[in-house]
């Protein structure tokens, strides 16, 4: 299946929305790059750490950056 094109700023609200679905997005930390395409064809990244609240037992949400990584490419 190919990668939906994004700009950057329209993907950093969807990993938003999608990382707020685990929790209150203050309680996270978000870092999103544009990079040269990998292995899989993907030409962006991120890395999400919660930094406060929830349970040390959740870790659903680590699954966001796969998922997204999978539907879009920067364009």
């Amino acid at each position: 299946m190919a990668r939906a094109l994004i700009d950057i700023g329209s993907l950093d609200l969807r990993v938003q929305e999608q990382v707020a679905r685990h929790g209150n997005f203050k309680d996270f930390q978000l870092a999103l790059w544009r990079q040269e395409p990998d292995s899989t064809g993907c030409n962006w990244n991120a890395h999400i750490d919660r930094i406060r609240g929830g349970s040390a037992n959740d870790s659903s949400w680590r699954e966001v950056v796969p998922e997204l990584r999978e539907r879009y490419n920067l364009n």
